[in-house]
Order: structure tokens, then C-alpha cells, then sequence
């Protein structure tokens, strides 16, 4: 990574009036690497992004402006204006509210450090589900909670790092993730860390972070639009008249 691409992101960053860090930093370049590998711009045609939570537009320097056209979806409207200056444009909406966006309108959605704070994990996949097109890509960055470092925290009696902050309402393994993202219609087709820290191993070798993505600290993975469903209650089903209802499920983590 360059020293311009961290000045660019570091200068715009929105986190708590902080600017992002060296991790935060690491793990958006991993997710525009697997954007632009899965979801590469054709000739005369930009690919429409849509970056959920996306503070100030961090994508950017990553995912140039005459290949992607990135829309960003922002709780903040002090961040979302920020946003507005690096990002074709920028919707201020709380990620578990209906999505003020056309439908079948985005080639790909990106959800990084969103999932682990909302109380509603099924509505941002129901309605990620109903902006993408078919066969769309969605790339998720949440903590994982079998990073062995926080296994080893478990062990020794402490709380897992990622639960700590009363912001953070959930943690995901690598296996419930993907079984998630499946009843929500999506396949995964890659999941990678943006850093995995074994002893001996390389830390910034992304063959490592794909290789022991299980054991890395926040899972990023790719899944691939299959089939319209949402998984909602009842009282939410006129949100999405067009998909096909399916039973929700639980998922228990053993």
C-alpha cells in the first residue's frame, strides 16, 4: 500500500472523529481486492457499488471513479456529507431501515464493521438481497469470534475482545456466517482475514489470510446472489413484495 492511498484514507476517515488505523486501513484494501477480482468494471460500463456504513468514503482510493460508481449508506449525516465528496453519492439511513434505493440497482454491496452492530442481522441481508442484481456480489467484514486470540482469551476466562464495547451486539464464527448469508439467498464463493498472525506464518501474505481465514481476526467473505427470499417477520413483508417468502430459521453455534 502506498503512502498516498493511507494519507487519502486517513484524511477522510470518519470513526468516531478518528482517523482510521493501520487493521481498519489493511482490512479495507483486502475488501476492494476482492471487489475488484469478483467484481471487475467492463470496458465502457462502470460497476455500481453500494458501500453500507460507509462513514466518509473510504473505498475510494481504492476503486477509481471511472470504474465504479459507489453509492454510500450512512447513519451519520455529518459522515454522509463527507461521504458526498468522495462517493457518487451517499443515502443517510440506519442499515436496519428499509433502503431508500431502487431495486435490482447495484452490481455489489459491501458491509464492513455494520453487521456486528445491528440488533436485526436478517434486515440488512433481506435488504441487501433486494438492491442487488442478479447474480450481484456481497462482501461482508464482521469480527470473527474464532480468531485464536480470542480463543485464547476465552480459555484463560476473558471476555472475547469484539464483545467488550456494548456497541458490538454480535460476534460470527466463520461457519455461522456463511450458513447466515445462505438462507438469505446468497452463496458464499471466498472468505478470507485481513490478518492472521500465526506464529511463523507471514502476516501480510494474503495467501496466509485465505489460506487460515478461520483463525485470522475479521472474516471477509464474498457471497454470490442466487435467489430472491427474504427472512423477516410477517409485519415487514410488504417491504418486499417481490421476493419470495421463506421460513426463518435458527442457527445454533456448537
Amino acid at each position: 500500500m502506498t503512502d498516498e492511498f493511507k494519507q487519502a484514507i486517513n484524511a477522510t476517515a470518519w470513526h468516531g472523529d478518528k482517523p482510521y488505523n493501520a487493521k481498519e486501513t489493511v482490512r479495507i484494501q483486502r475488501v476492494c481486492e476482492l471487489l475488484a477480482e469478483l467484481l471487475p468494471a467492463t470496458p465502457g460500463r462502470r460497476r455500481d457499488v453500494l458501500d453500507v456504513g460507509c462513514g466518509v468514503g473510504p473505498l475510494r482510493p481504492f476503486l477509481p471513479a471511472e470504474e465504479y460508481r459507489i453509492v454510500g449508506l450512512e447513519i451519520s449525516e455529518q459522515a454522509a456529507q463527507l461521504a458526498r465528496g468522495n462517493y457518487d453519492a451517499c443515502e443517510v439511513c440506519d442499515a436496519e431501515h428499509p433502503w431508500p434505493l431502487v431495486p435490482e440497482s447495484f452490481d455489489g454491496v459491501h458491509a464492513g464493521a455494520v453487521m456486528e452492530h445491528v440488533l436485526d442481522w436478517h434486515a440488512p441481508l433481506n435488504h441487501a438481497n433486494r438492491v442487488l442484481r442478479d447474480g450481484g456480489l456481497m462482501v461482508i467484514a464482521v469480527p470473527n469470534l474464532r480468531y485464536w486470540k480470542e480463543i485464547r482469551r476465552l480459555i484463560r476466562g476473558r471476555q472475547p475482545h469484539w464483545l467488550q464495547c456494548m456497541k458490538h451486539v454480535h460476534a460470527y464464527t466463520p461457519k455461522f456466517l456463511k450458513e447466515l448469508v445462505s438462507i438469505h439467498g446468497f452463496e458464499p464463493i471466498a472468505l478470507e482475514a485481513d490478518r492472521v498472525n500465526l506464529p511463523l506464518l507471514p502476516r501480510k501474505s494474503r495467501w496466509v489470510c485465505q489460506r487460515f481465514a478461520g483463525w485470522g481476526s475479521v472474516l471477509i467473505l464474498a457471497a454470490k446472489l442466487i435467489r430472491r427470499v427474504q427472512v423477516q417477520d410477517r409485519d415487514r413483508a410488504a417491504d418486499f413484495p417481490n421476493h419470495k417468502p421463506v421460513a426463518c430459521r435458527s442457527i445454533e453455534i456448537l
